[in-house]
C-alpha cells in the first residue's frame, strides 16, 4: 500500500480510528527518540570515562603530597611576614 493511499484511508476515517493512529505513532516515535538520546548518552559516559581514567592514573600520591605541602609552607610564610611587618611597623601618634 502507497503511503499516500494509506494516508487518505485515515484521514476519511472516523475519529475514534485517527485518535488510534494519532497514539500509536507518537509512542512509536517518543520509543525511537528516546532510544537514540538513550545510545547517544552511553557514547558520552563511555568517552568521558576513558578520559578521566587516563588522566587519573598521571597523578601519584606523592606529586599530592608535595603540592599540599607546597600550598602550606607558603600560606605559612605568608602568615610569618604578615606578622612581623605588623610588628616592626612604626607607630605614629597625632597629637592635635
Amino acid at each position: 500500500m502507497n503511503i499516500r493511499e494509506l494516508l487518505k484511508k485515515i484521514q476519511n476515517s472516523d475519529e475514534a480510528t485517527k485518535k488510534c493512529w494519532l497514539i500509536g505513532v507518537t509512542a512509536v516515535s517518543m520509543v525511537l527518540i528516546i532510544g537514540l538520546w538513550l545510545v547517544y548518552i552511553k557514547f558520552t559516559v563511555e568517552s568521558f570515562t576513558s578520559s578521566a581514567q587516563e588522566q587519573e592514573s598521571v597523578v601519584g600520591f606523592w606529586q599530592i603530597f608535595k603540592n599540599g605541602l607546597k600550598v602550606i609552607s607558603e600560606s605559612v610564610w605568608n602568615s610569618i611576614k604578615g606578622f612581623v611587618s605588623e610588628i616592626t611597623k612604626s607607630r605614629t601618634i597625632t597629637i592635635e
